[in-house]
Parts: C-alpha cells; sequence; structure tokens
C-alpha cells in the first residue's frame, strides 16, 4: 500500500487549506476591529463608527467563506459559518444602534440613556475580554 494521495485527497487538503486562510484572514480582521472597539467609551461612542469599513470587508469575507466551507461536513460548516455571522450580526448592531445614537434620532432621554448604557457595558466587556485573552496569552508563553 502506497502514500500516495488520490486527486480528491489533494482537491480537499487545498479547499481545507484555503478555508484555513480564509479563517484567519477573518480573525485578523476581528482583531483589529475588537483592537478599534475596545477604545471606545461613554465620551467616545461615535469612535465605534470607524469601523464600519472593517466590518464590510468582514462580510464580504464571510461570503467568501460561505462558498468554501462546502469541504467539511455539514455541521462543522454551520458551526463556522455561525460563529462568524453571529460576530458580524453583533457588531453591526453595535455600529448601527451608535450611528442611530448620533444621528439625534427622535429617541427619548431615558431610553438614550439606557442604549448609552447598554453599549458602554458592551465595550467594557469587550476590554475585559480582550484584557484576558491577553493574559493567558502571556501565561501560555511564560509556559514555553
Amino acid at each position: 500500500m502506497t502514500n500516495e494521495m488520490t486527486p480528491e485527497q489533494r482537491r480537499t487538503g487545498r479547499a481545507l487549506a484555503q478555508l484555513q486562510k480564509r479563517i484567519q484572514k477573518m480573525h485578523a480582521l476581528r482583531d483589529k476591529m475588537n483592537a478599534g472597539l475596545a477604545r471606545v467609551t461613554e465620551e467616545n461612542l461615535d469612535l465605534a463608527l470607524t469601523q464600519k469599513k472593517n466590518l464590510r470587508a468582514l462580510s464580504a469575507e464571510y461570503d467568501e467563506l460561505a462558498k468554501e466551507v462546502s469541504c467539511l461536513p455539514p455541521l462543522d460548516a454551520a458551526s463556522v459559518l455561525e460563529e462568524e455571522y453571529n460576530y458580524i450580526l453583533t457588531i453591526g448592531n453595535i455600529i448601527e444602534t451608535t450611528r442611530e445614537l448620533k444621528k439625534k434620532s427622535k429617541i427619548d432621554k431615558d431610553v438614550r440613556e439606557s442604549i448609552t448604557s447598554g453599549l458602554v457595558q458592551f465595550y467594557e466587556g469587550l476590554r475585559g475580554e480582550l484584557a484576558r485573552a491577553a493574559y493567558q496569552k502571556e501565561q501560555q508563553h511564560k509556559q514555553q
């Protein structure tokens, strides 16, 4: 028995490598967006709007990812797509909510304060997650 790969195995290997590159590219965009969003505070909420371009780029990458996941079993493909979709949807909603607040839409003062508070909590949570991830990464490097 030989260890030669069949043409189909080679195609699958190339498709998986391409998929992995796409996911890495998307995660790099997410990291860039998270770093930008982590700088948002109550005083500078509109800073979140600077991530619209990155969100559009991430959405375009998602569209390509959706075409490439066919090399995975259906449940694995769905899992990969769902994680990315949920991130894009969440950040899109955050940016859209911030945009509406900035437009000075007809929003009652109490509602505006509640929305602002929710956005601030989101950004504080994001900073906390990024700090924990950085700490864990640092600890892993120390152990190696």
